[in-house]
């Protein structure tokens, strides 16, 4: 009786024609349901990807797209207002509200303001004209610095040909200046006219009884702003200046020379 069962359930697991029972199996859903000569489950998946991967690229150059076009409408817009006052208190100001006279008054006050273009012009006179035998090594290339490359360029050549350096170093001399008057005589958009008179006193390093002359001499300036750097914390450099004596100096005028030792 058992014989029979076992014959009846093999022959269940066969097919019509005979097939063998794996692949009857398979085909009753307890294996692998893809038809003999399928490829791997691993290509199967690759092929799903692929489907979606014009749609990807496609989706990540329309990002790039808006995000150029982002950039370009925010570049295009105006740059913004703040108004600083003398705590240093910030407020924007909206665009829309900027109007044509406030913007005007903003480029106004943000030029050097008269103090900083005098004490800045005070101290390229010193370092230029203020010449001591002992530190002009130093305070003459600071003054170079703080004019502008065509001048300096100019006066750094006239004084290389004269040996200003070496002279100055040698002559155990000194110059002592005195501020008569440093005023802004004319302000355009992008430079400054400055007029200073002053006093100079040349005489020995050490004392003795080296002679002493003093005579009275009128600097007019040209300047224009410049961005702050640490070397130009006054945002100021010197285009041109001129010298001209006062009644009672023995020189003529000169259009940006060095000093001499006398």
């Amino acid at each position: 009786m058992k014989k029979d069962e076992s014959h009846s359930s093999l022959a269940a697991l066969r097919g019509p024609e005979g097939e063998r029972a794996p692949a009857r199996v398979r085909a009753l859903g307890g294996g692998d349901p893809r038809p003999p000569g399928s490829p791997p489950a691993m290509w199967t998946a690759f092929a799903a990807q692929s489907a979606w991967k014009s749609w990807t690229i496609g989706c990540l150059l329309a990002v790039v797209a808006l995000l150029a076009l982002a950039l370009m409408r925010v570049s295009a817009r105006p740059a913004e207002v703040i108004l600083v006052d003398a705590a240093g208190n910030a407020t924007p100001v909206r665009r829309s509200l900027a109007t044509d006279g406030l913007l005007q008054f903003i480029a106004d006050h943000s030029r050097p303001p008269e103090l900083a273009v005098v004490r800045f012009t005070r101290e390229f006179l010193r370092l230029a004209l203020a010449l001591n035998s002992s530190t002009v090594e130093a305070s003459w290339p600071e003054a170079l610095r703080r004019m502008a490359p065509e001048l300096r360029q100019r006066v750094e050549a006239e004084a290389e040909t004269r040996r200003l350096v070496e002279t100055w170093r040698a002559a155990q001399r000194k110059v002592d200046l005195v501020y008569e008057e440093v005023v802004v005589e004319e302000r355009t958009a992008g430079q400054l006219a400055v007029r200073a008179t002053l006093s100079r006193r040349t005489g020995p390093l050490w004392g003795g009884g080296a002679a002493t002359t003093a005579d009275r001499v009128q600097v007019d300036l040209v300047e224009r702003p410049v961005v702050p750097t640490l070397e130009r914390p006054d945002g100021l450099e010197v285009v041109d200046w001129r010298l001209k004596p006062l009644p009672g100096a023995e020189s003529a005028p000169t259009r940006g020379r060095v000093p001499e030792a006398r």
